[in-house]
């Protein structure tokens, strides 16, 4: 409903449709038992959500004015600019998961390649059809796997697939006779 101000994304206004606002799923939002995860500001998130939508003004016969959508329905919205707005990085966190159960997000792009590499979501109308103990309708991922992984927290790659199968059946074979392994990487052994 206008032009965007000071480049932070967000227009003059926004309209809220009371199918969102009289929904189960709003209603719902904050409140403990109607999601893993919950937040006090998911409302809140959601209505920043909300204001970077970007309308066009149209005429429509009889000179009543009407907005069209004209955004993409990608949308950022950083850690930062919510601590601006008073929002911690934890709550903002449980804020995306609780959106993204209840089916308000969708998570486009998770992000962090780089320092300059934002998350990217788009609105989703998925609240619609959440009721109170529904499952997820959508959860984040929660371990990005790019690049080495390490050996103990996941080989990536089938060489060190392979190294760890041995790495573990010496393991394996010394516990069995008693003694512990030559290896002195292992961080796991248990003494009896």
């Amino acid at each position: 409903m206008g032009k965007k101000k000071n480049g932070n994304g967000y227009g003059m206004g926004t309209f809220v449709e009371a199918s969102i606002f009289l929904s189960p799923a709003f209603i719902s939002l904050g409140q403990k038992g109607s999601a893993d995860t919950v937040s006090t500001s998911s409302a809140q998130v959601l209505m920043l959500f909300l204001g970077k939508r970007q309308f066009t003004q149209a005429r429509r016969k009889g000179g009543k004015p009407s907005y069209d959508r004209v955004d993409d329905n990608r949308f950022t919205l950083t850690y930062k600019e919510l601590e601006n707005r008073g929002i911690s990085q934890g709550r903002a966190s449980r804020s995306f998961t609780e959106l993204l159960w209840k089916g308000f997000i969708e998570v486009i792009s998770p992000g962090g390649l780089c320092h300059h590499d934002c998350a990217v979501y788009a609105l989703r109308d998925d609240f619609k059809k959440w009721r109170i103990g529904d499952p997820a309708i959508r959860t984040r991922q929660k371990d990005v796997h790019r690049g080495f992984q390490g050996q103990r927290i996941g080989a990536t790659n089938e060489k060190q697939k392979i190294k760890l199968a041995r790495v573990n059946v010496r393991h394996l074979h010394a516990r069995q006779r008693g003694t512990p392994p030559n290896d002195t990487r292992a961080s796991t052994w248990d003494t009896p």
